[in-house]
């Protein structure tokens, strides 16, 4: 991940590494914040989509998930808009 982003030359995004998110089920997973996306099922693959959130917010749908613990009427987000 963080080879993603500084291929992008995105040198001010720190990537914080931890041992459990809590929905394993989902796993793996990742948040960005501060907007406080959530991502399930994520690969190795996915690296450079989710760099690209951090660089221009653009949510990447396709991984996109709930906050686990949160309203079960709120969908995954759709986008994002950095503006």
């Amino acid at each position: 991940m963080q080879q993603a982003l500084l291929a992008r030359g995105a040198i001010d995004i720190l990537v914080t590494p931890c041992s459990c998110l809590g929905p394993c089920f989902d796993g793996p997973n990742a948040v960005i914040y501060p907007d406080g996306t959530w991502y399930a099922g994520l690969d190795p693959a996915d690296a450079a989509d989710l760099a690209d959130h951090l660089v221009t917010g653009r949510v990447f749908a396709a991984k996109a998930s709930r906050r686990p613990g949160g309203d079960p009427e709120d969908a995954a987000p759709e986008s994002s808009d950095p503006c």
